[in-house]
């Protein structure tokens, strides 16, 4: 779409469709932009469903302006009767014209302005806290509520002292508040005249330029004092009833092993805590529900003949040991055949007068493998023979037979 199609007379101005179309500037025809309306659009149900029930535009906004200037009437309102209530706290409700008017209270010598009556302050929260810690100073130990009590009285002082110097920083501030907005108005005044383009002996500039150094003083005025705000005094920490100190069991105890003890009785008591502990475990037995488990072989179930489930926990525990695997990534274990025959075979060719290396190089297998498989494993376990073998690599071992030996020596 051009920029020309946005300037035809049939193009939806103040639509969500025009924003989809394209008119997403502030220079949209409409009343209300039509990205304006698309933003409302998306974020205000209420404004939404008067769209697509088909409710113009200007509608929704004289119904918007409408709502507005009821609510900002309510808000005088609810000001005016606080302000009544605050200023004669014993009337309970407002009165009329009529009673003020006869009432000699609001009687006023002619000529004078009437003050209005301050508007009541918010209670300081330091006091609310200070109630509830002197309620609390009763479920608070016998020797430690009088200490309790002298450390809310010093508070109580201090935020007395502190509520004080707030209320004259507040009229300070209130004074600089009153200054700036004077000072803001002079400059707007002066401002107005120096862009007409009038000057009378330099008087307006001279005007202009008290008018900018008086509004810039106020500002700096009102900013000091903004940072000169009293702080509020610390609440004091309420004390901790004083516990009794642990008693520590003695060495040869299985909770002295616990602590990390490493002395001959205090191992020796580990480990008899710990065959008590699997004794009593035993003769509780394993709930019949947790047959067939993995968790049941966790207990203790690892018998697959005595187990009383269809299958066994030592094999659901291998099933979810494979899944655990398999979710991780893990590929499974090549299959393995028994490894005695593939060890009979190797030995019949070494008799042939093959080596060890020739086999492992004939049949593409490590030379270690082909050396664990004769001669045991090493290590902790050394001399332990393996009972199976890799399927491929035994088929690859098999295929040697004594007559490729006998060519391989002769060659």
């Amino acid at each position: 779409m051009s920029t020309l199609d946005l300037l035809t007379d049939t193009f939806p101005h103040g639509t969500p469709d025009g924003y989809r179309l394209g008119c997403r500037t502030i220079a949209c025809p409409a009343a209300l932009p039509c990205r304006d309306v698309h933003t409302r659009y998306c974020g205000d149900f209420a404004f939404a469903k008067l769209i697509d029930a088909g409710v113009p535009l200007p509608e929704i906004l004289e119904r918007d302006a409408a709502a507005k200037e009821g609510i900002r009437q309510r808000d005088k309102i609810a000001a005016r009767e606080e302000r009544r209530a605050a200023a004669h706290p014993k009337v309970a409700r407002p009165r009329s014209r009529a009673a003020v008017k006869a009432s000699p209270q609001a009687a006023t010598p002619t000529g004078q302005r009437r003050t209005p009556p301050a508007p009541p302050q918010r209670p300081h929260p330091g006091y609310k806290w200070l109630a509830q810690a002197t309620e609390a100073i009763a479920q608070l130990p016998t020797d430690l509520q009088p200490r309790r009590r002298d450390d809310l009285a010093q508070y109580r002082s201090e935020l007395d002292r502190h509520v004080a110097e707030l209320e004259q920083w507040r009229q300070r501030r209130a004074i600089a508040r009153e200054q700036l907005t004077a000072a803001a108005a002079a400059l707007k005044t002066a401002t107005i005249a120096s862009r007409a383009g009038l000057s009378v002996n330099g008087a307006i500039e001279n005007a202009l330029n008290t008018a900018t150094d008086q509004h810039r003083a106020a500002t700096e005025a009102l900013a000091s004092i903004d940072q000169e705000r009293p702080a509020a005094p610390t609440k004091p920490r309420a004390p901790r009833p004083r516990r009794a100190p642990r008693q520590l069991q003695p060495h040869g105890t299985n909770a002295c092993r616990a602590r990390g003890c490493d002395r001959p009785e205090c191992i020796e008591a580990g480990r008899e805590y710990h065959r008590l502990w699997m004794r009593r475990r035993r003769a509780e037995g394993i709930p019949l529900e947790h047959h067939g488990t993995a968790y049941g072989y966790q207990l203790g179930c690892k018998d697959r003949e005595t187990c009383p489930a269809e299958i066994s926990c030592a094999d659901a525990s291998l099933a979810e040991e494979r899944r655990r695997r398999r979710e991780a990534g893990i590929t499974e274990q090549a299959p393995r055949v028994p490894a005695e025959p593939v060890r009979e075979h190797v030995r019949q060719l070494m008799a042939c007068g093959m080596t060890v290396l020739g086999i492992a190089e004939k049949a593409n297998v490590s030379k270690t493998g082909v050396k664990i498989l004769l001669y045991g494993r090493s290590g902790a376990r050394k001399g332990e023979l393996p009972r199976e073998i890799e399927e491929a690599k035994a088929q690859r071992i098999l295929a040697l037979q004594p007559a490729d030996t006998a060519l391989a020596i002769s060659a």
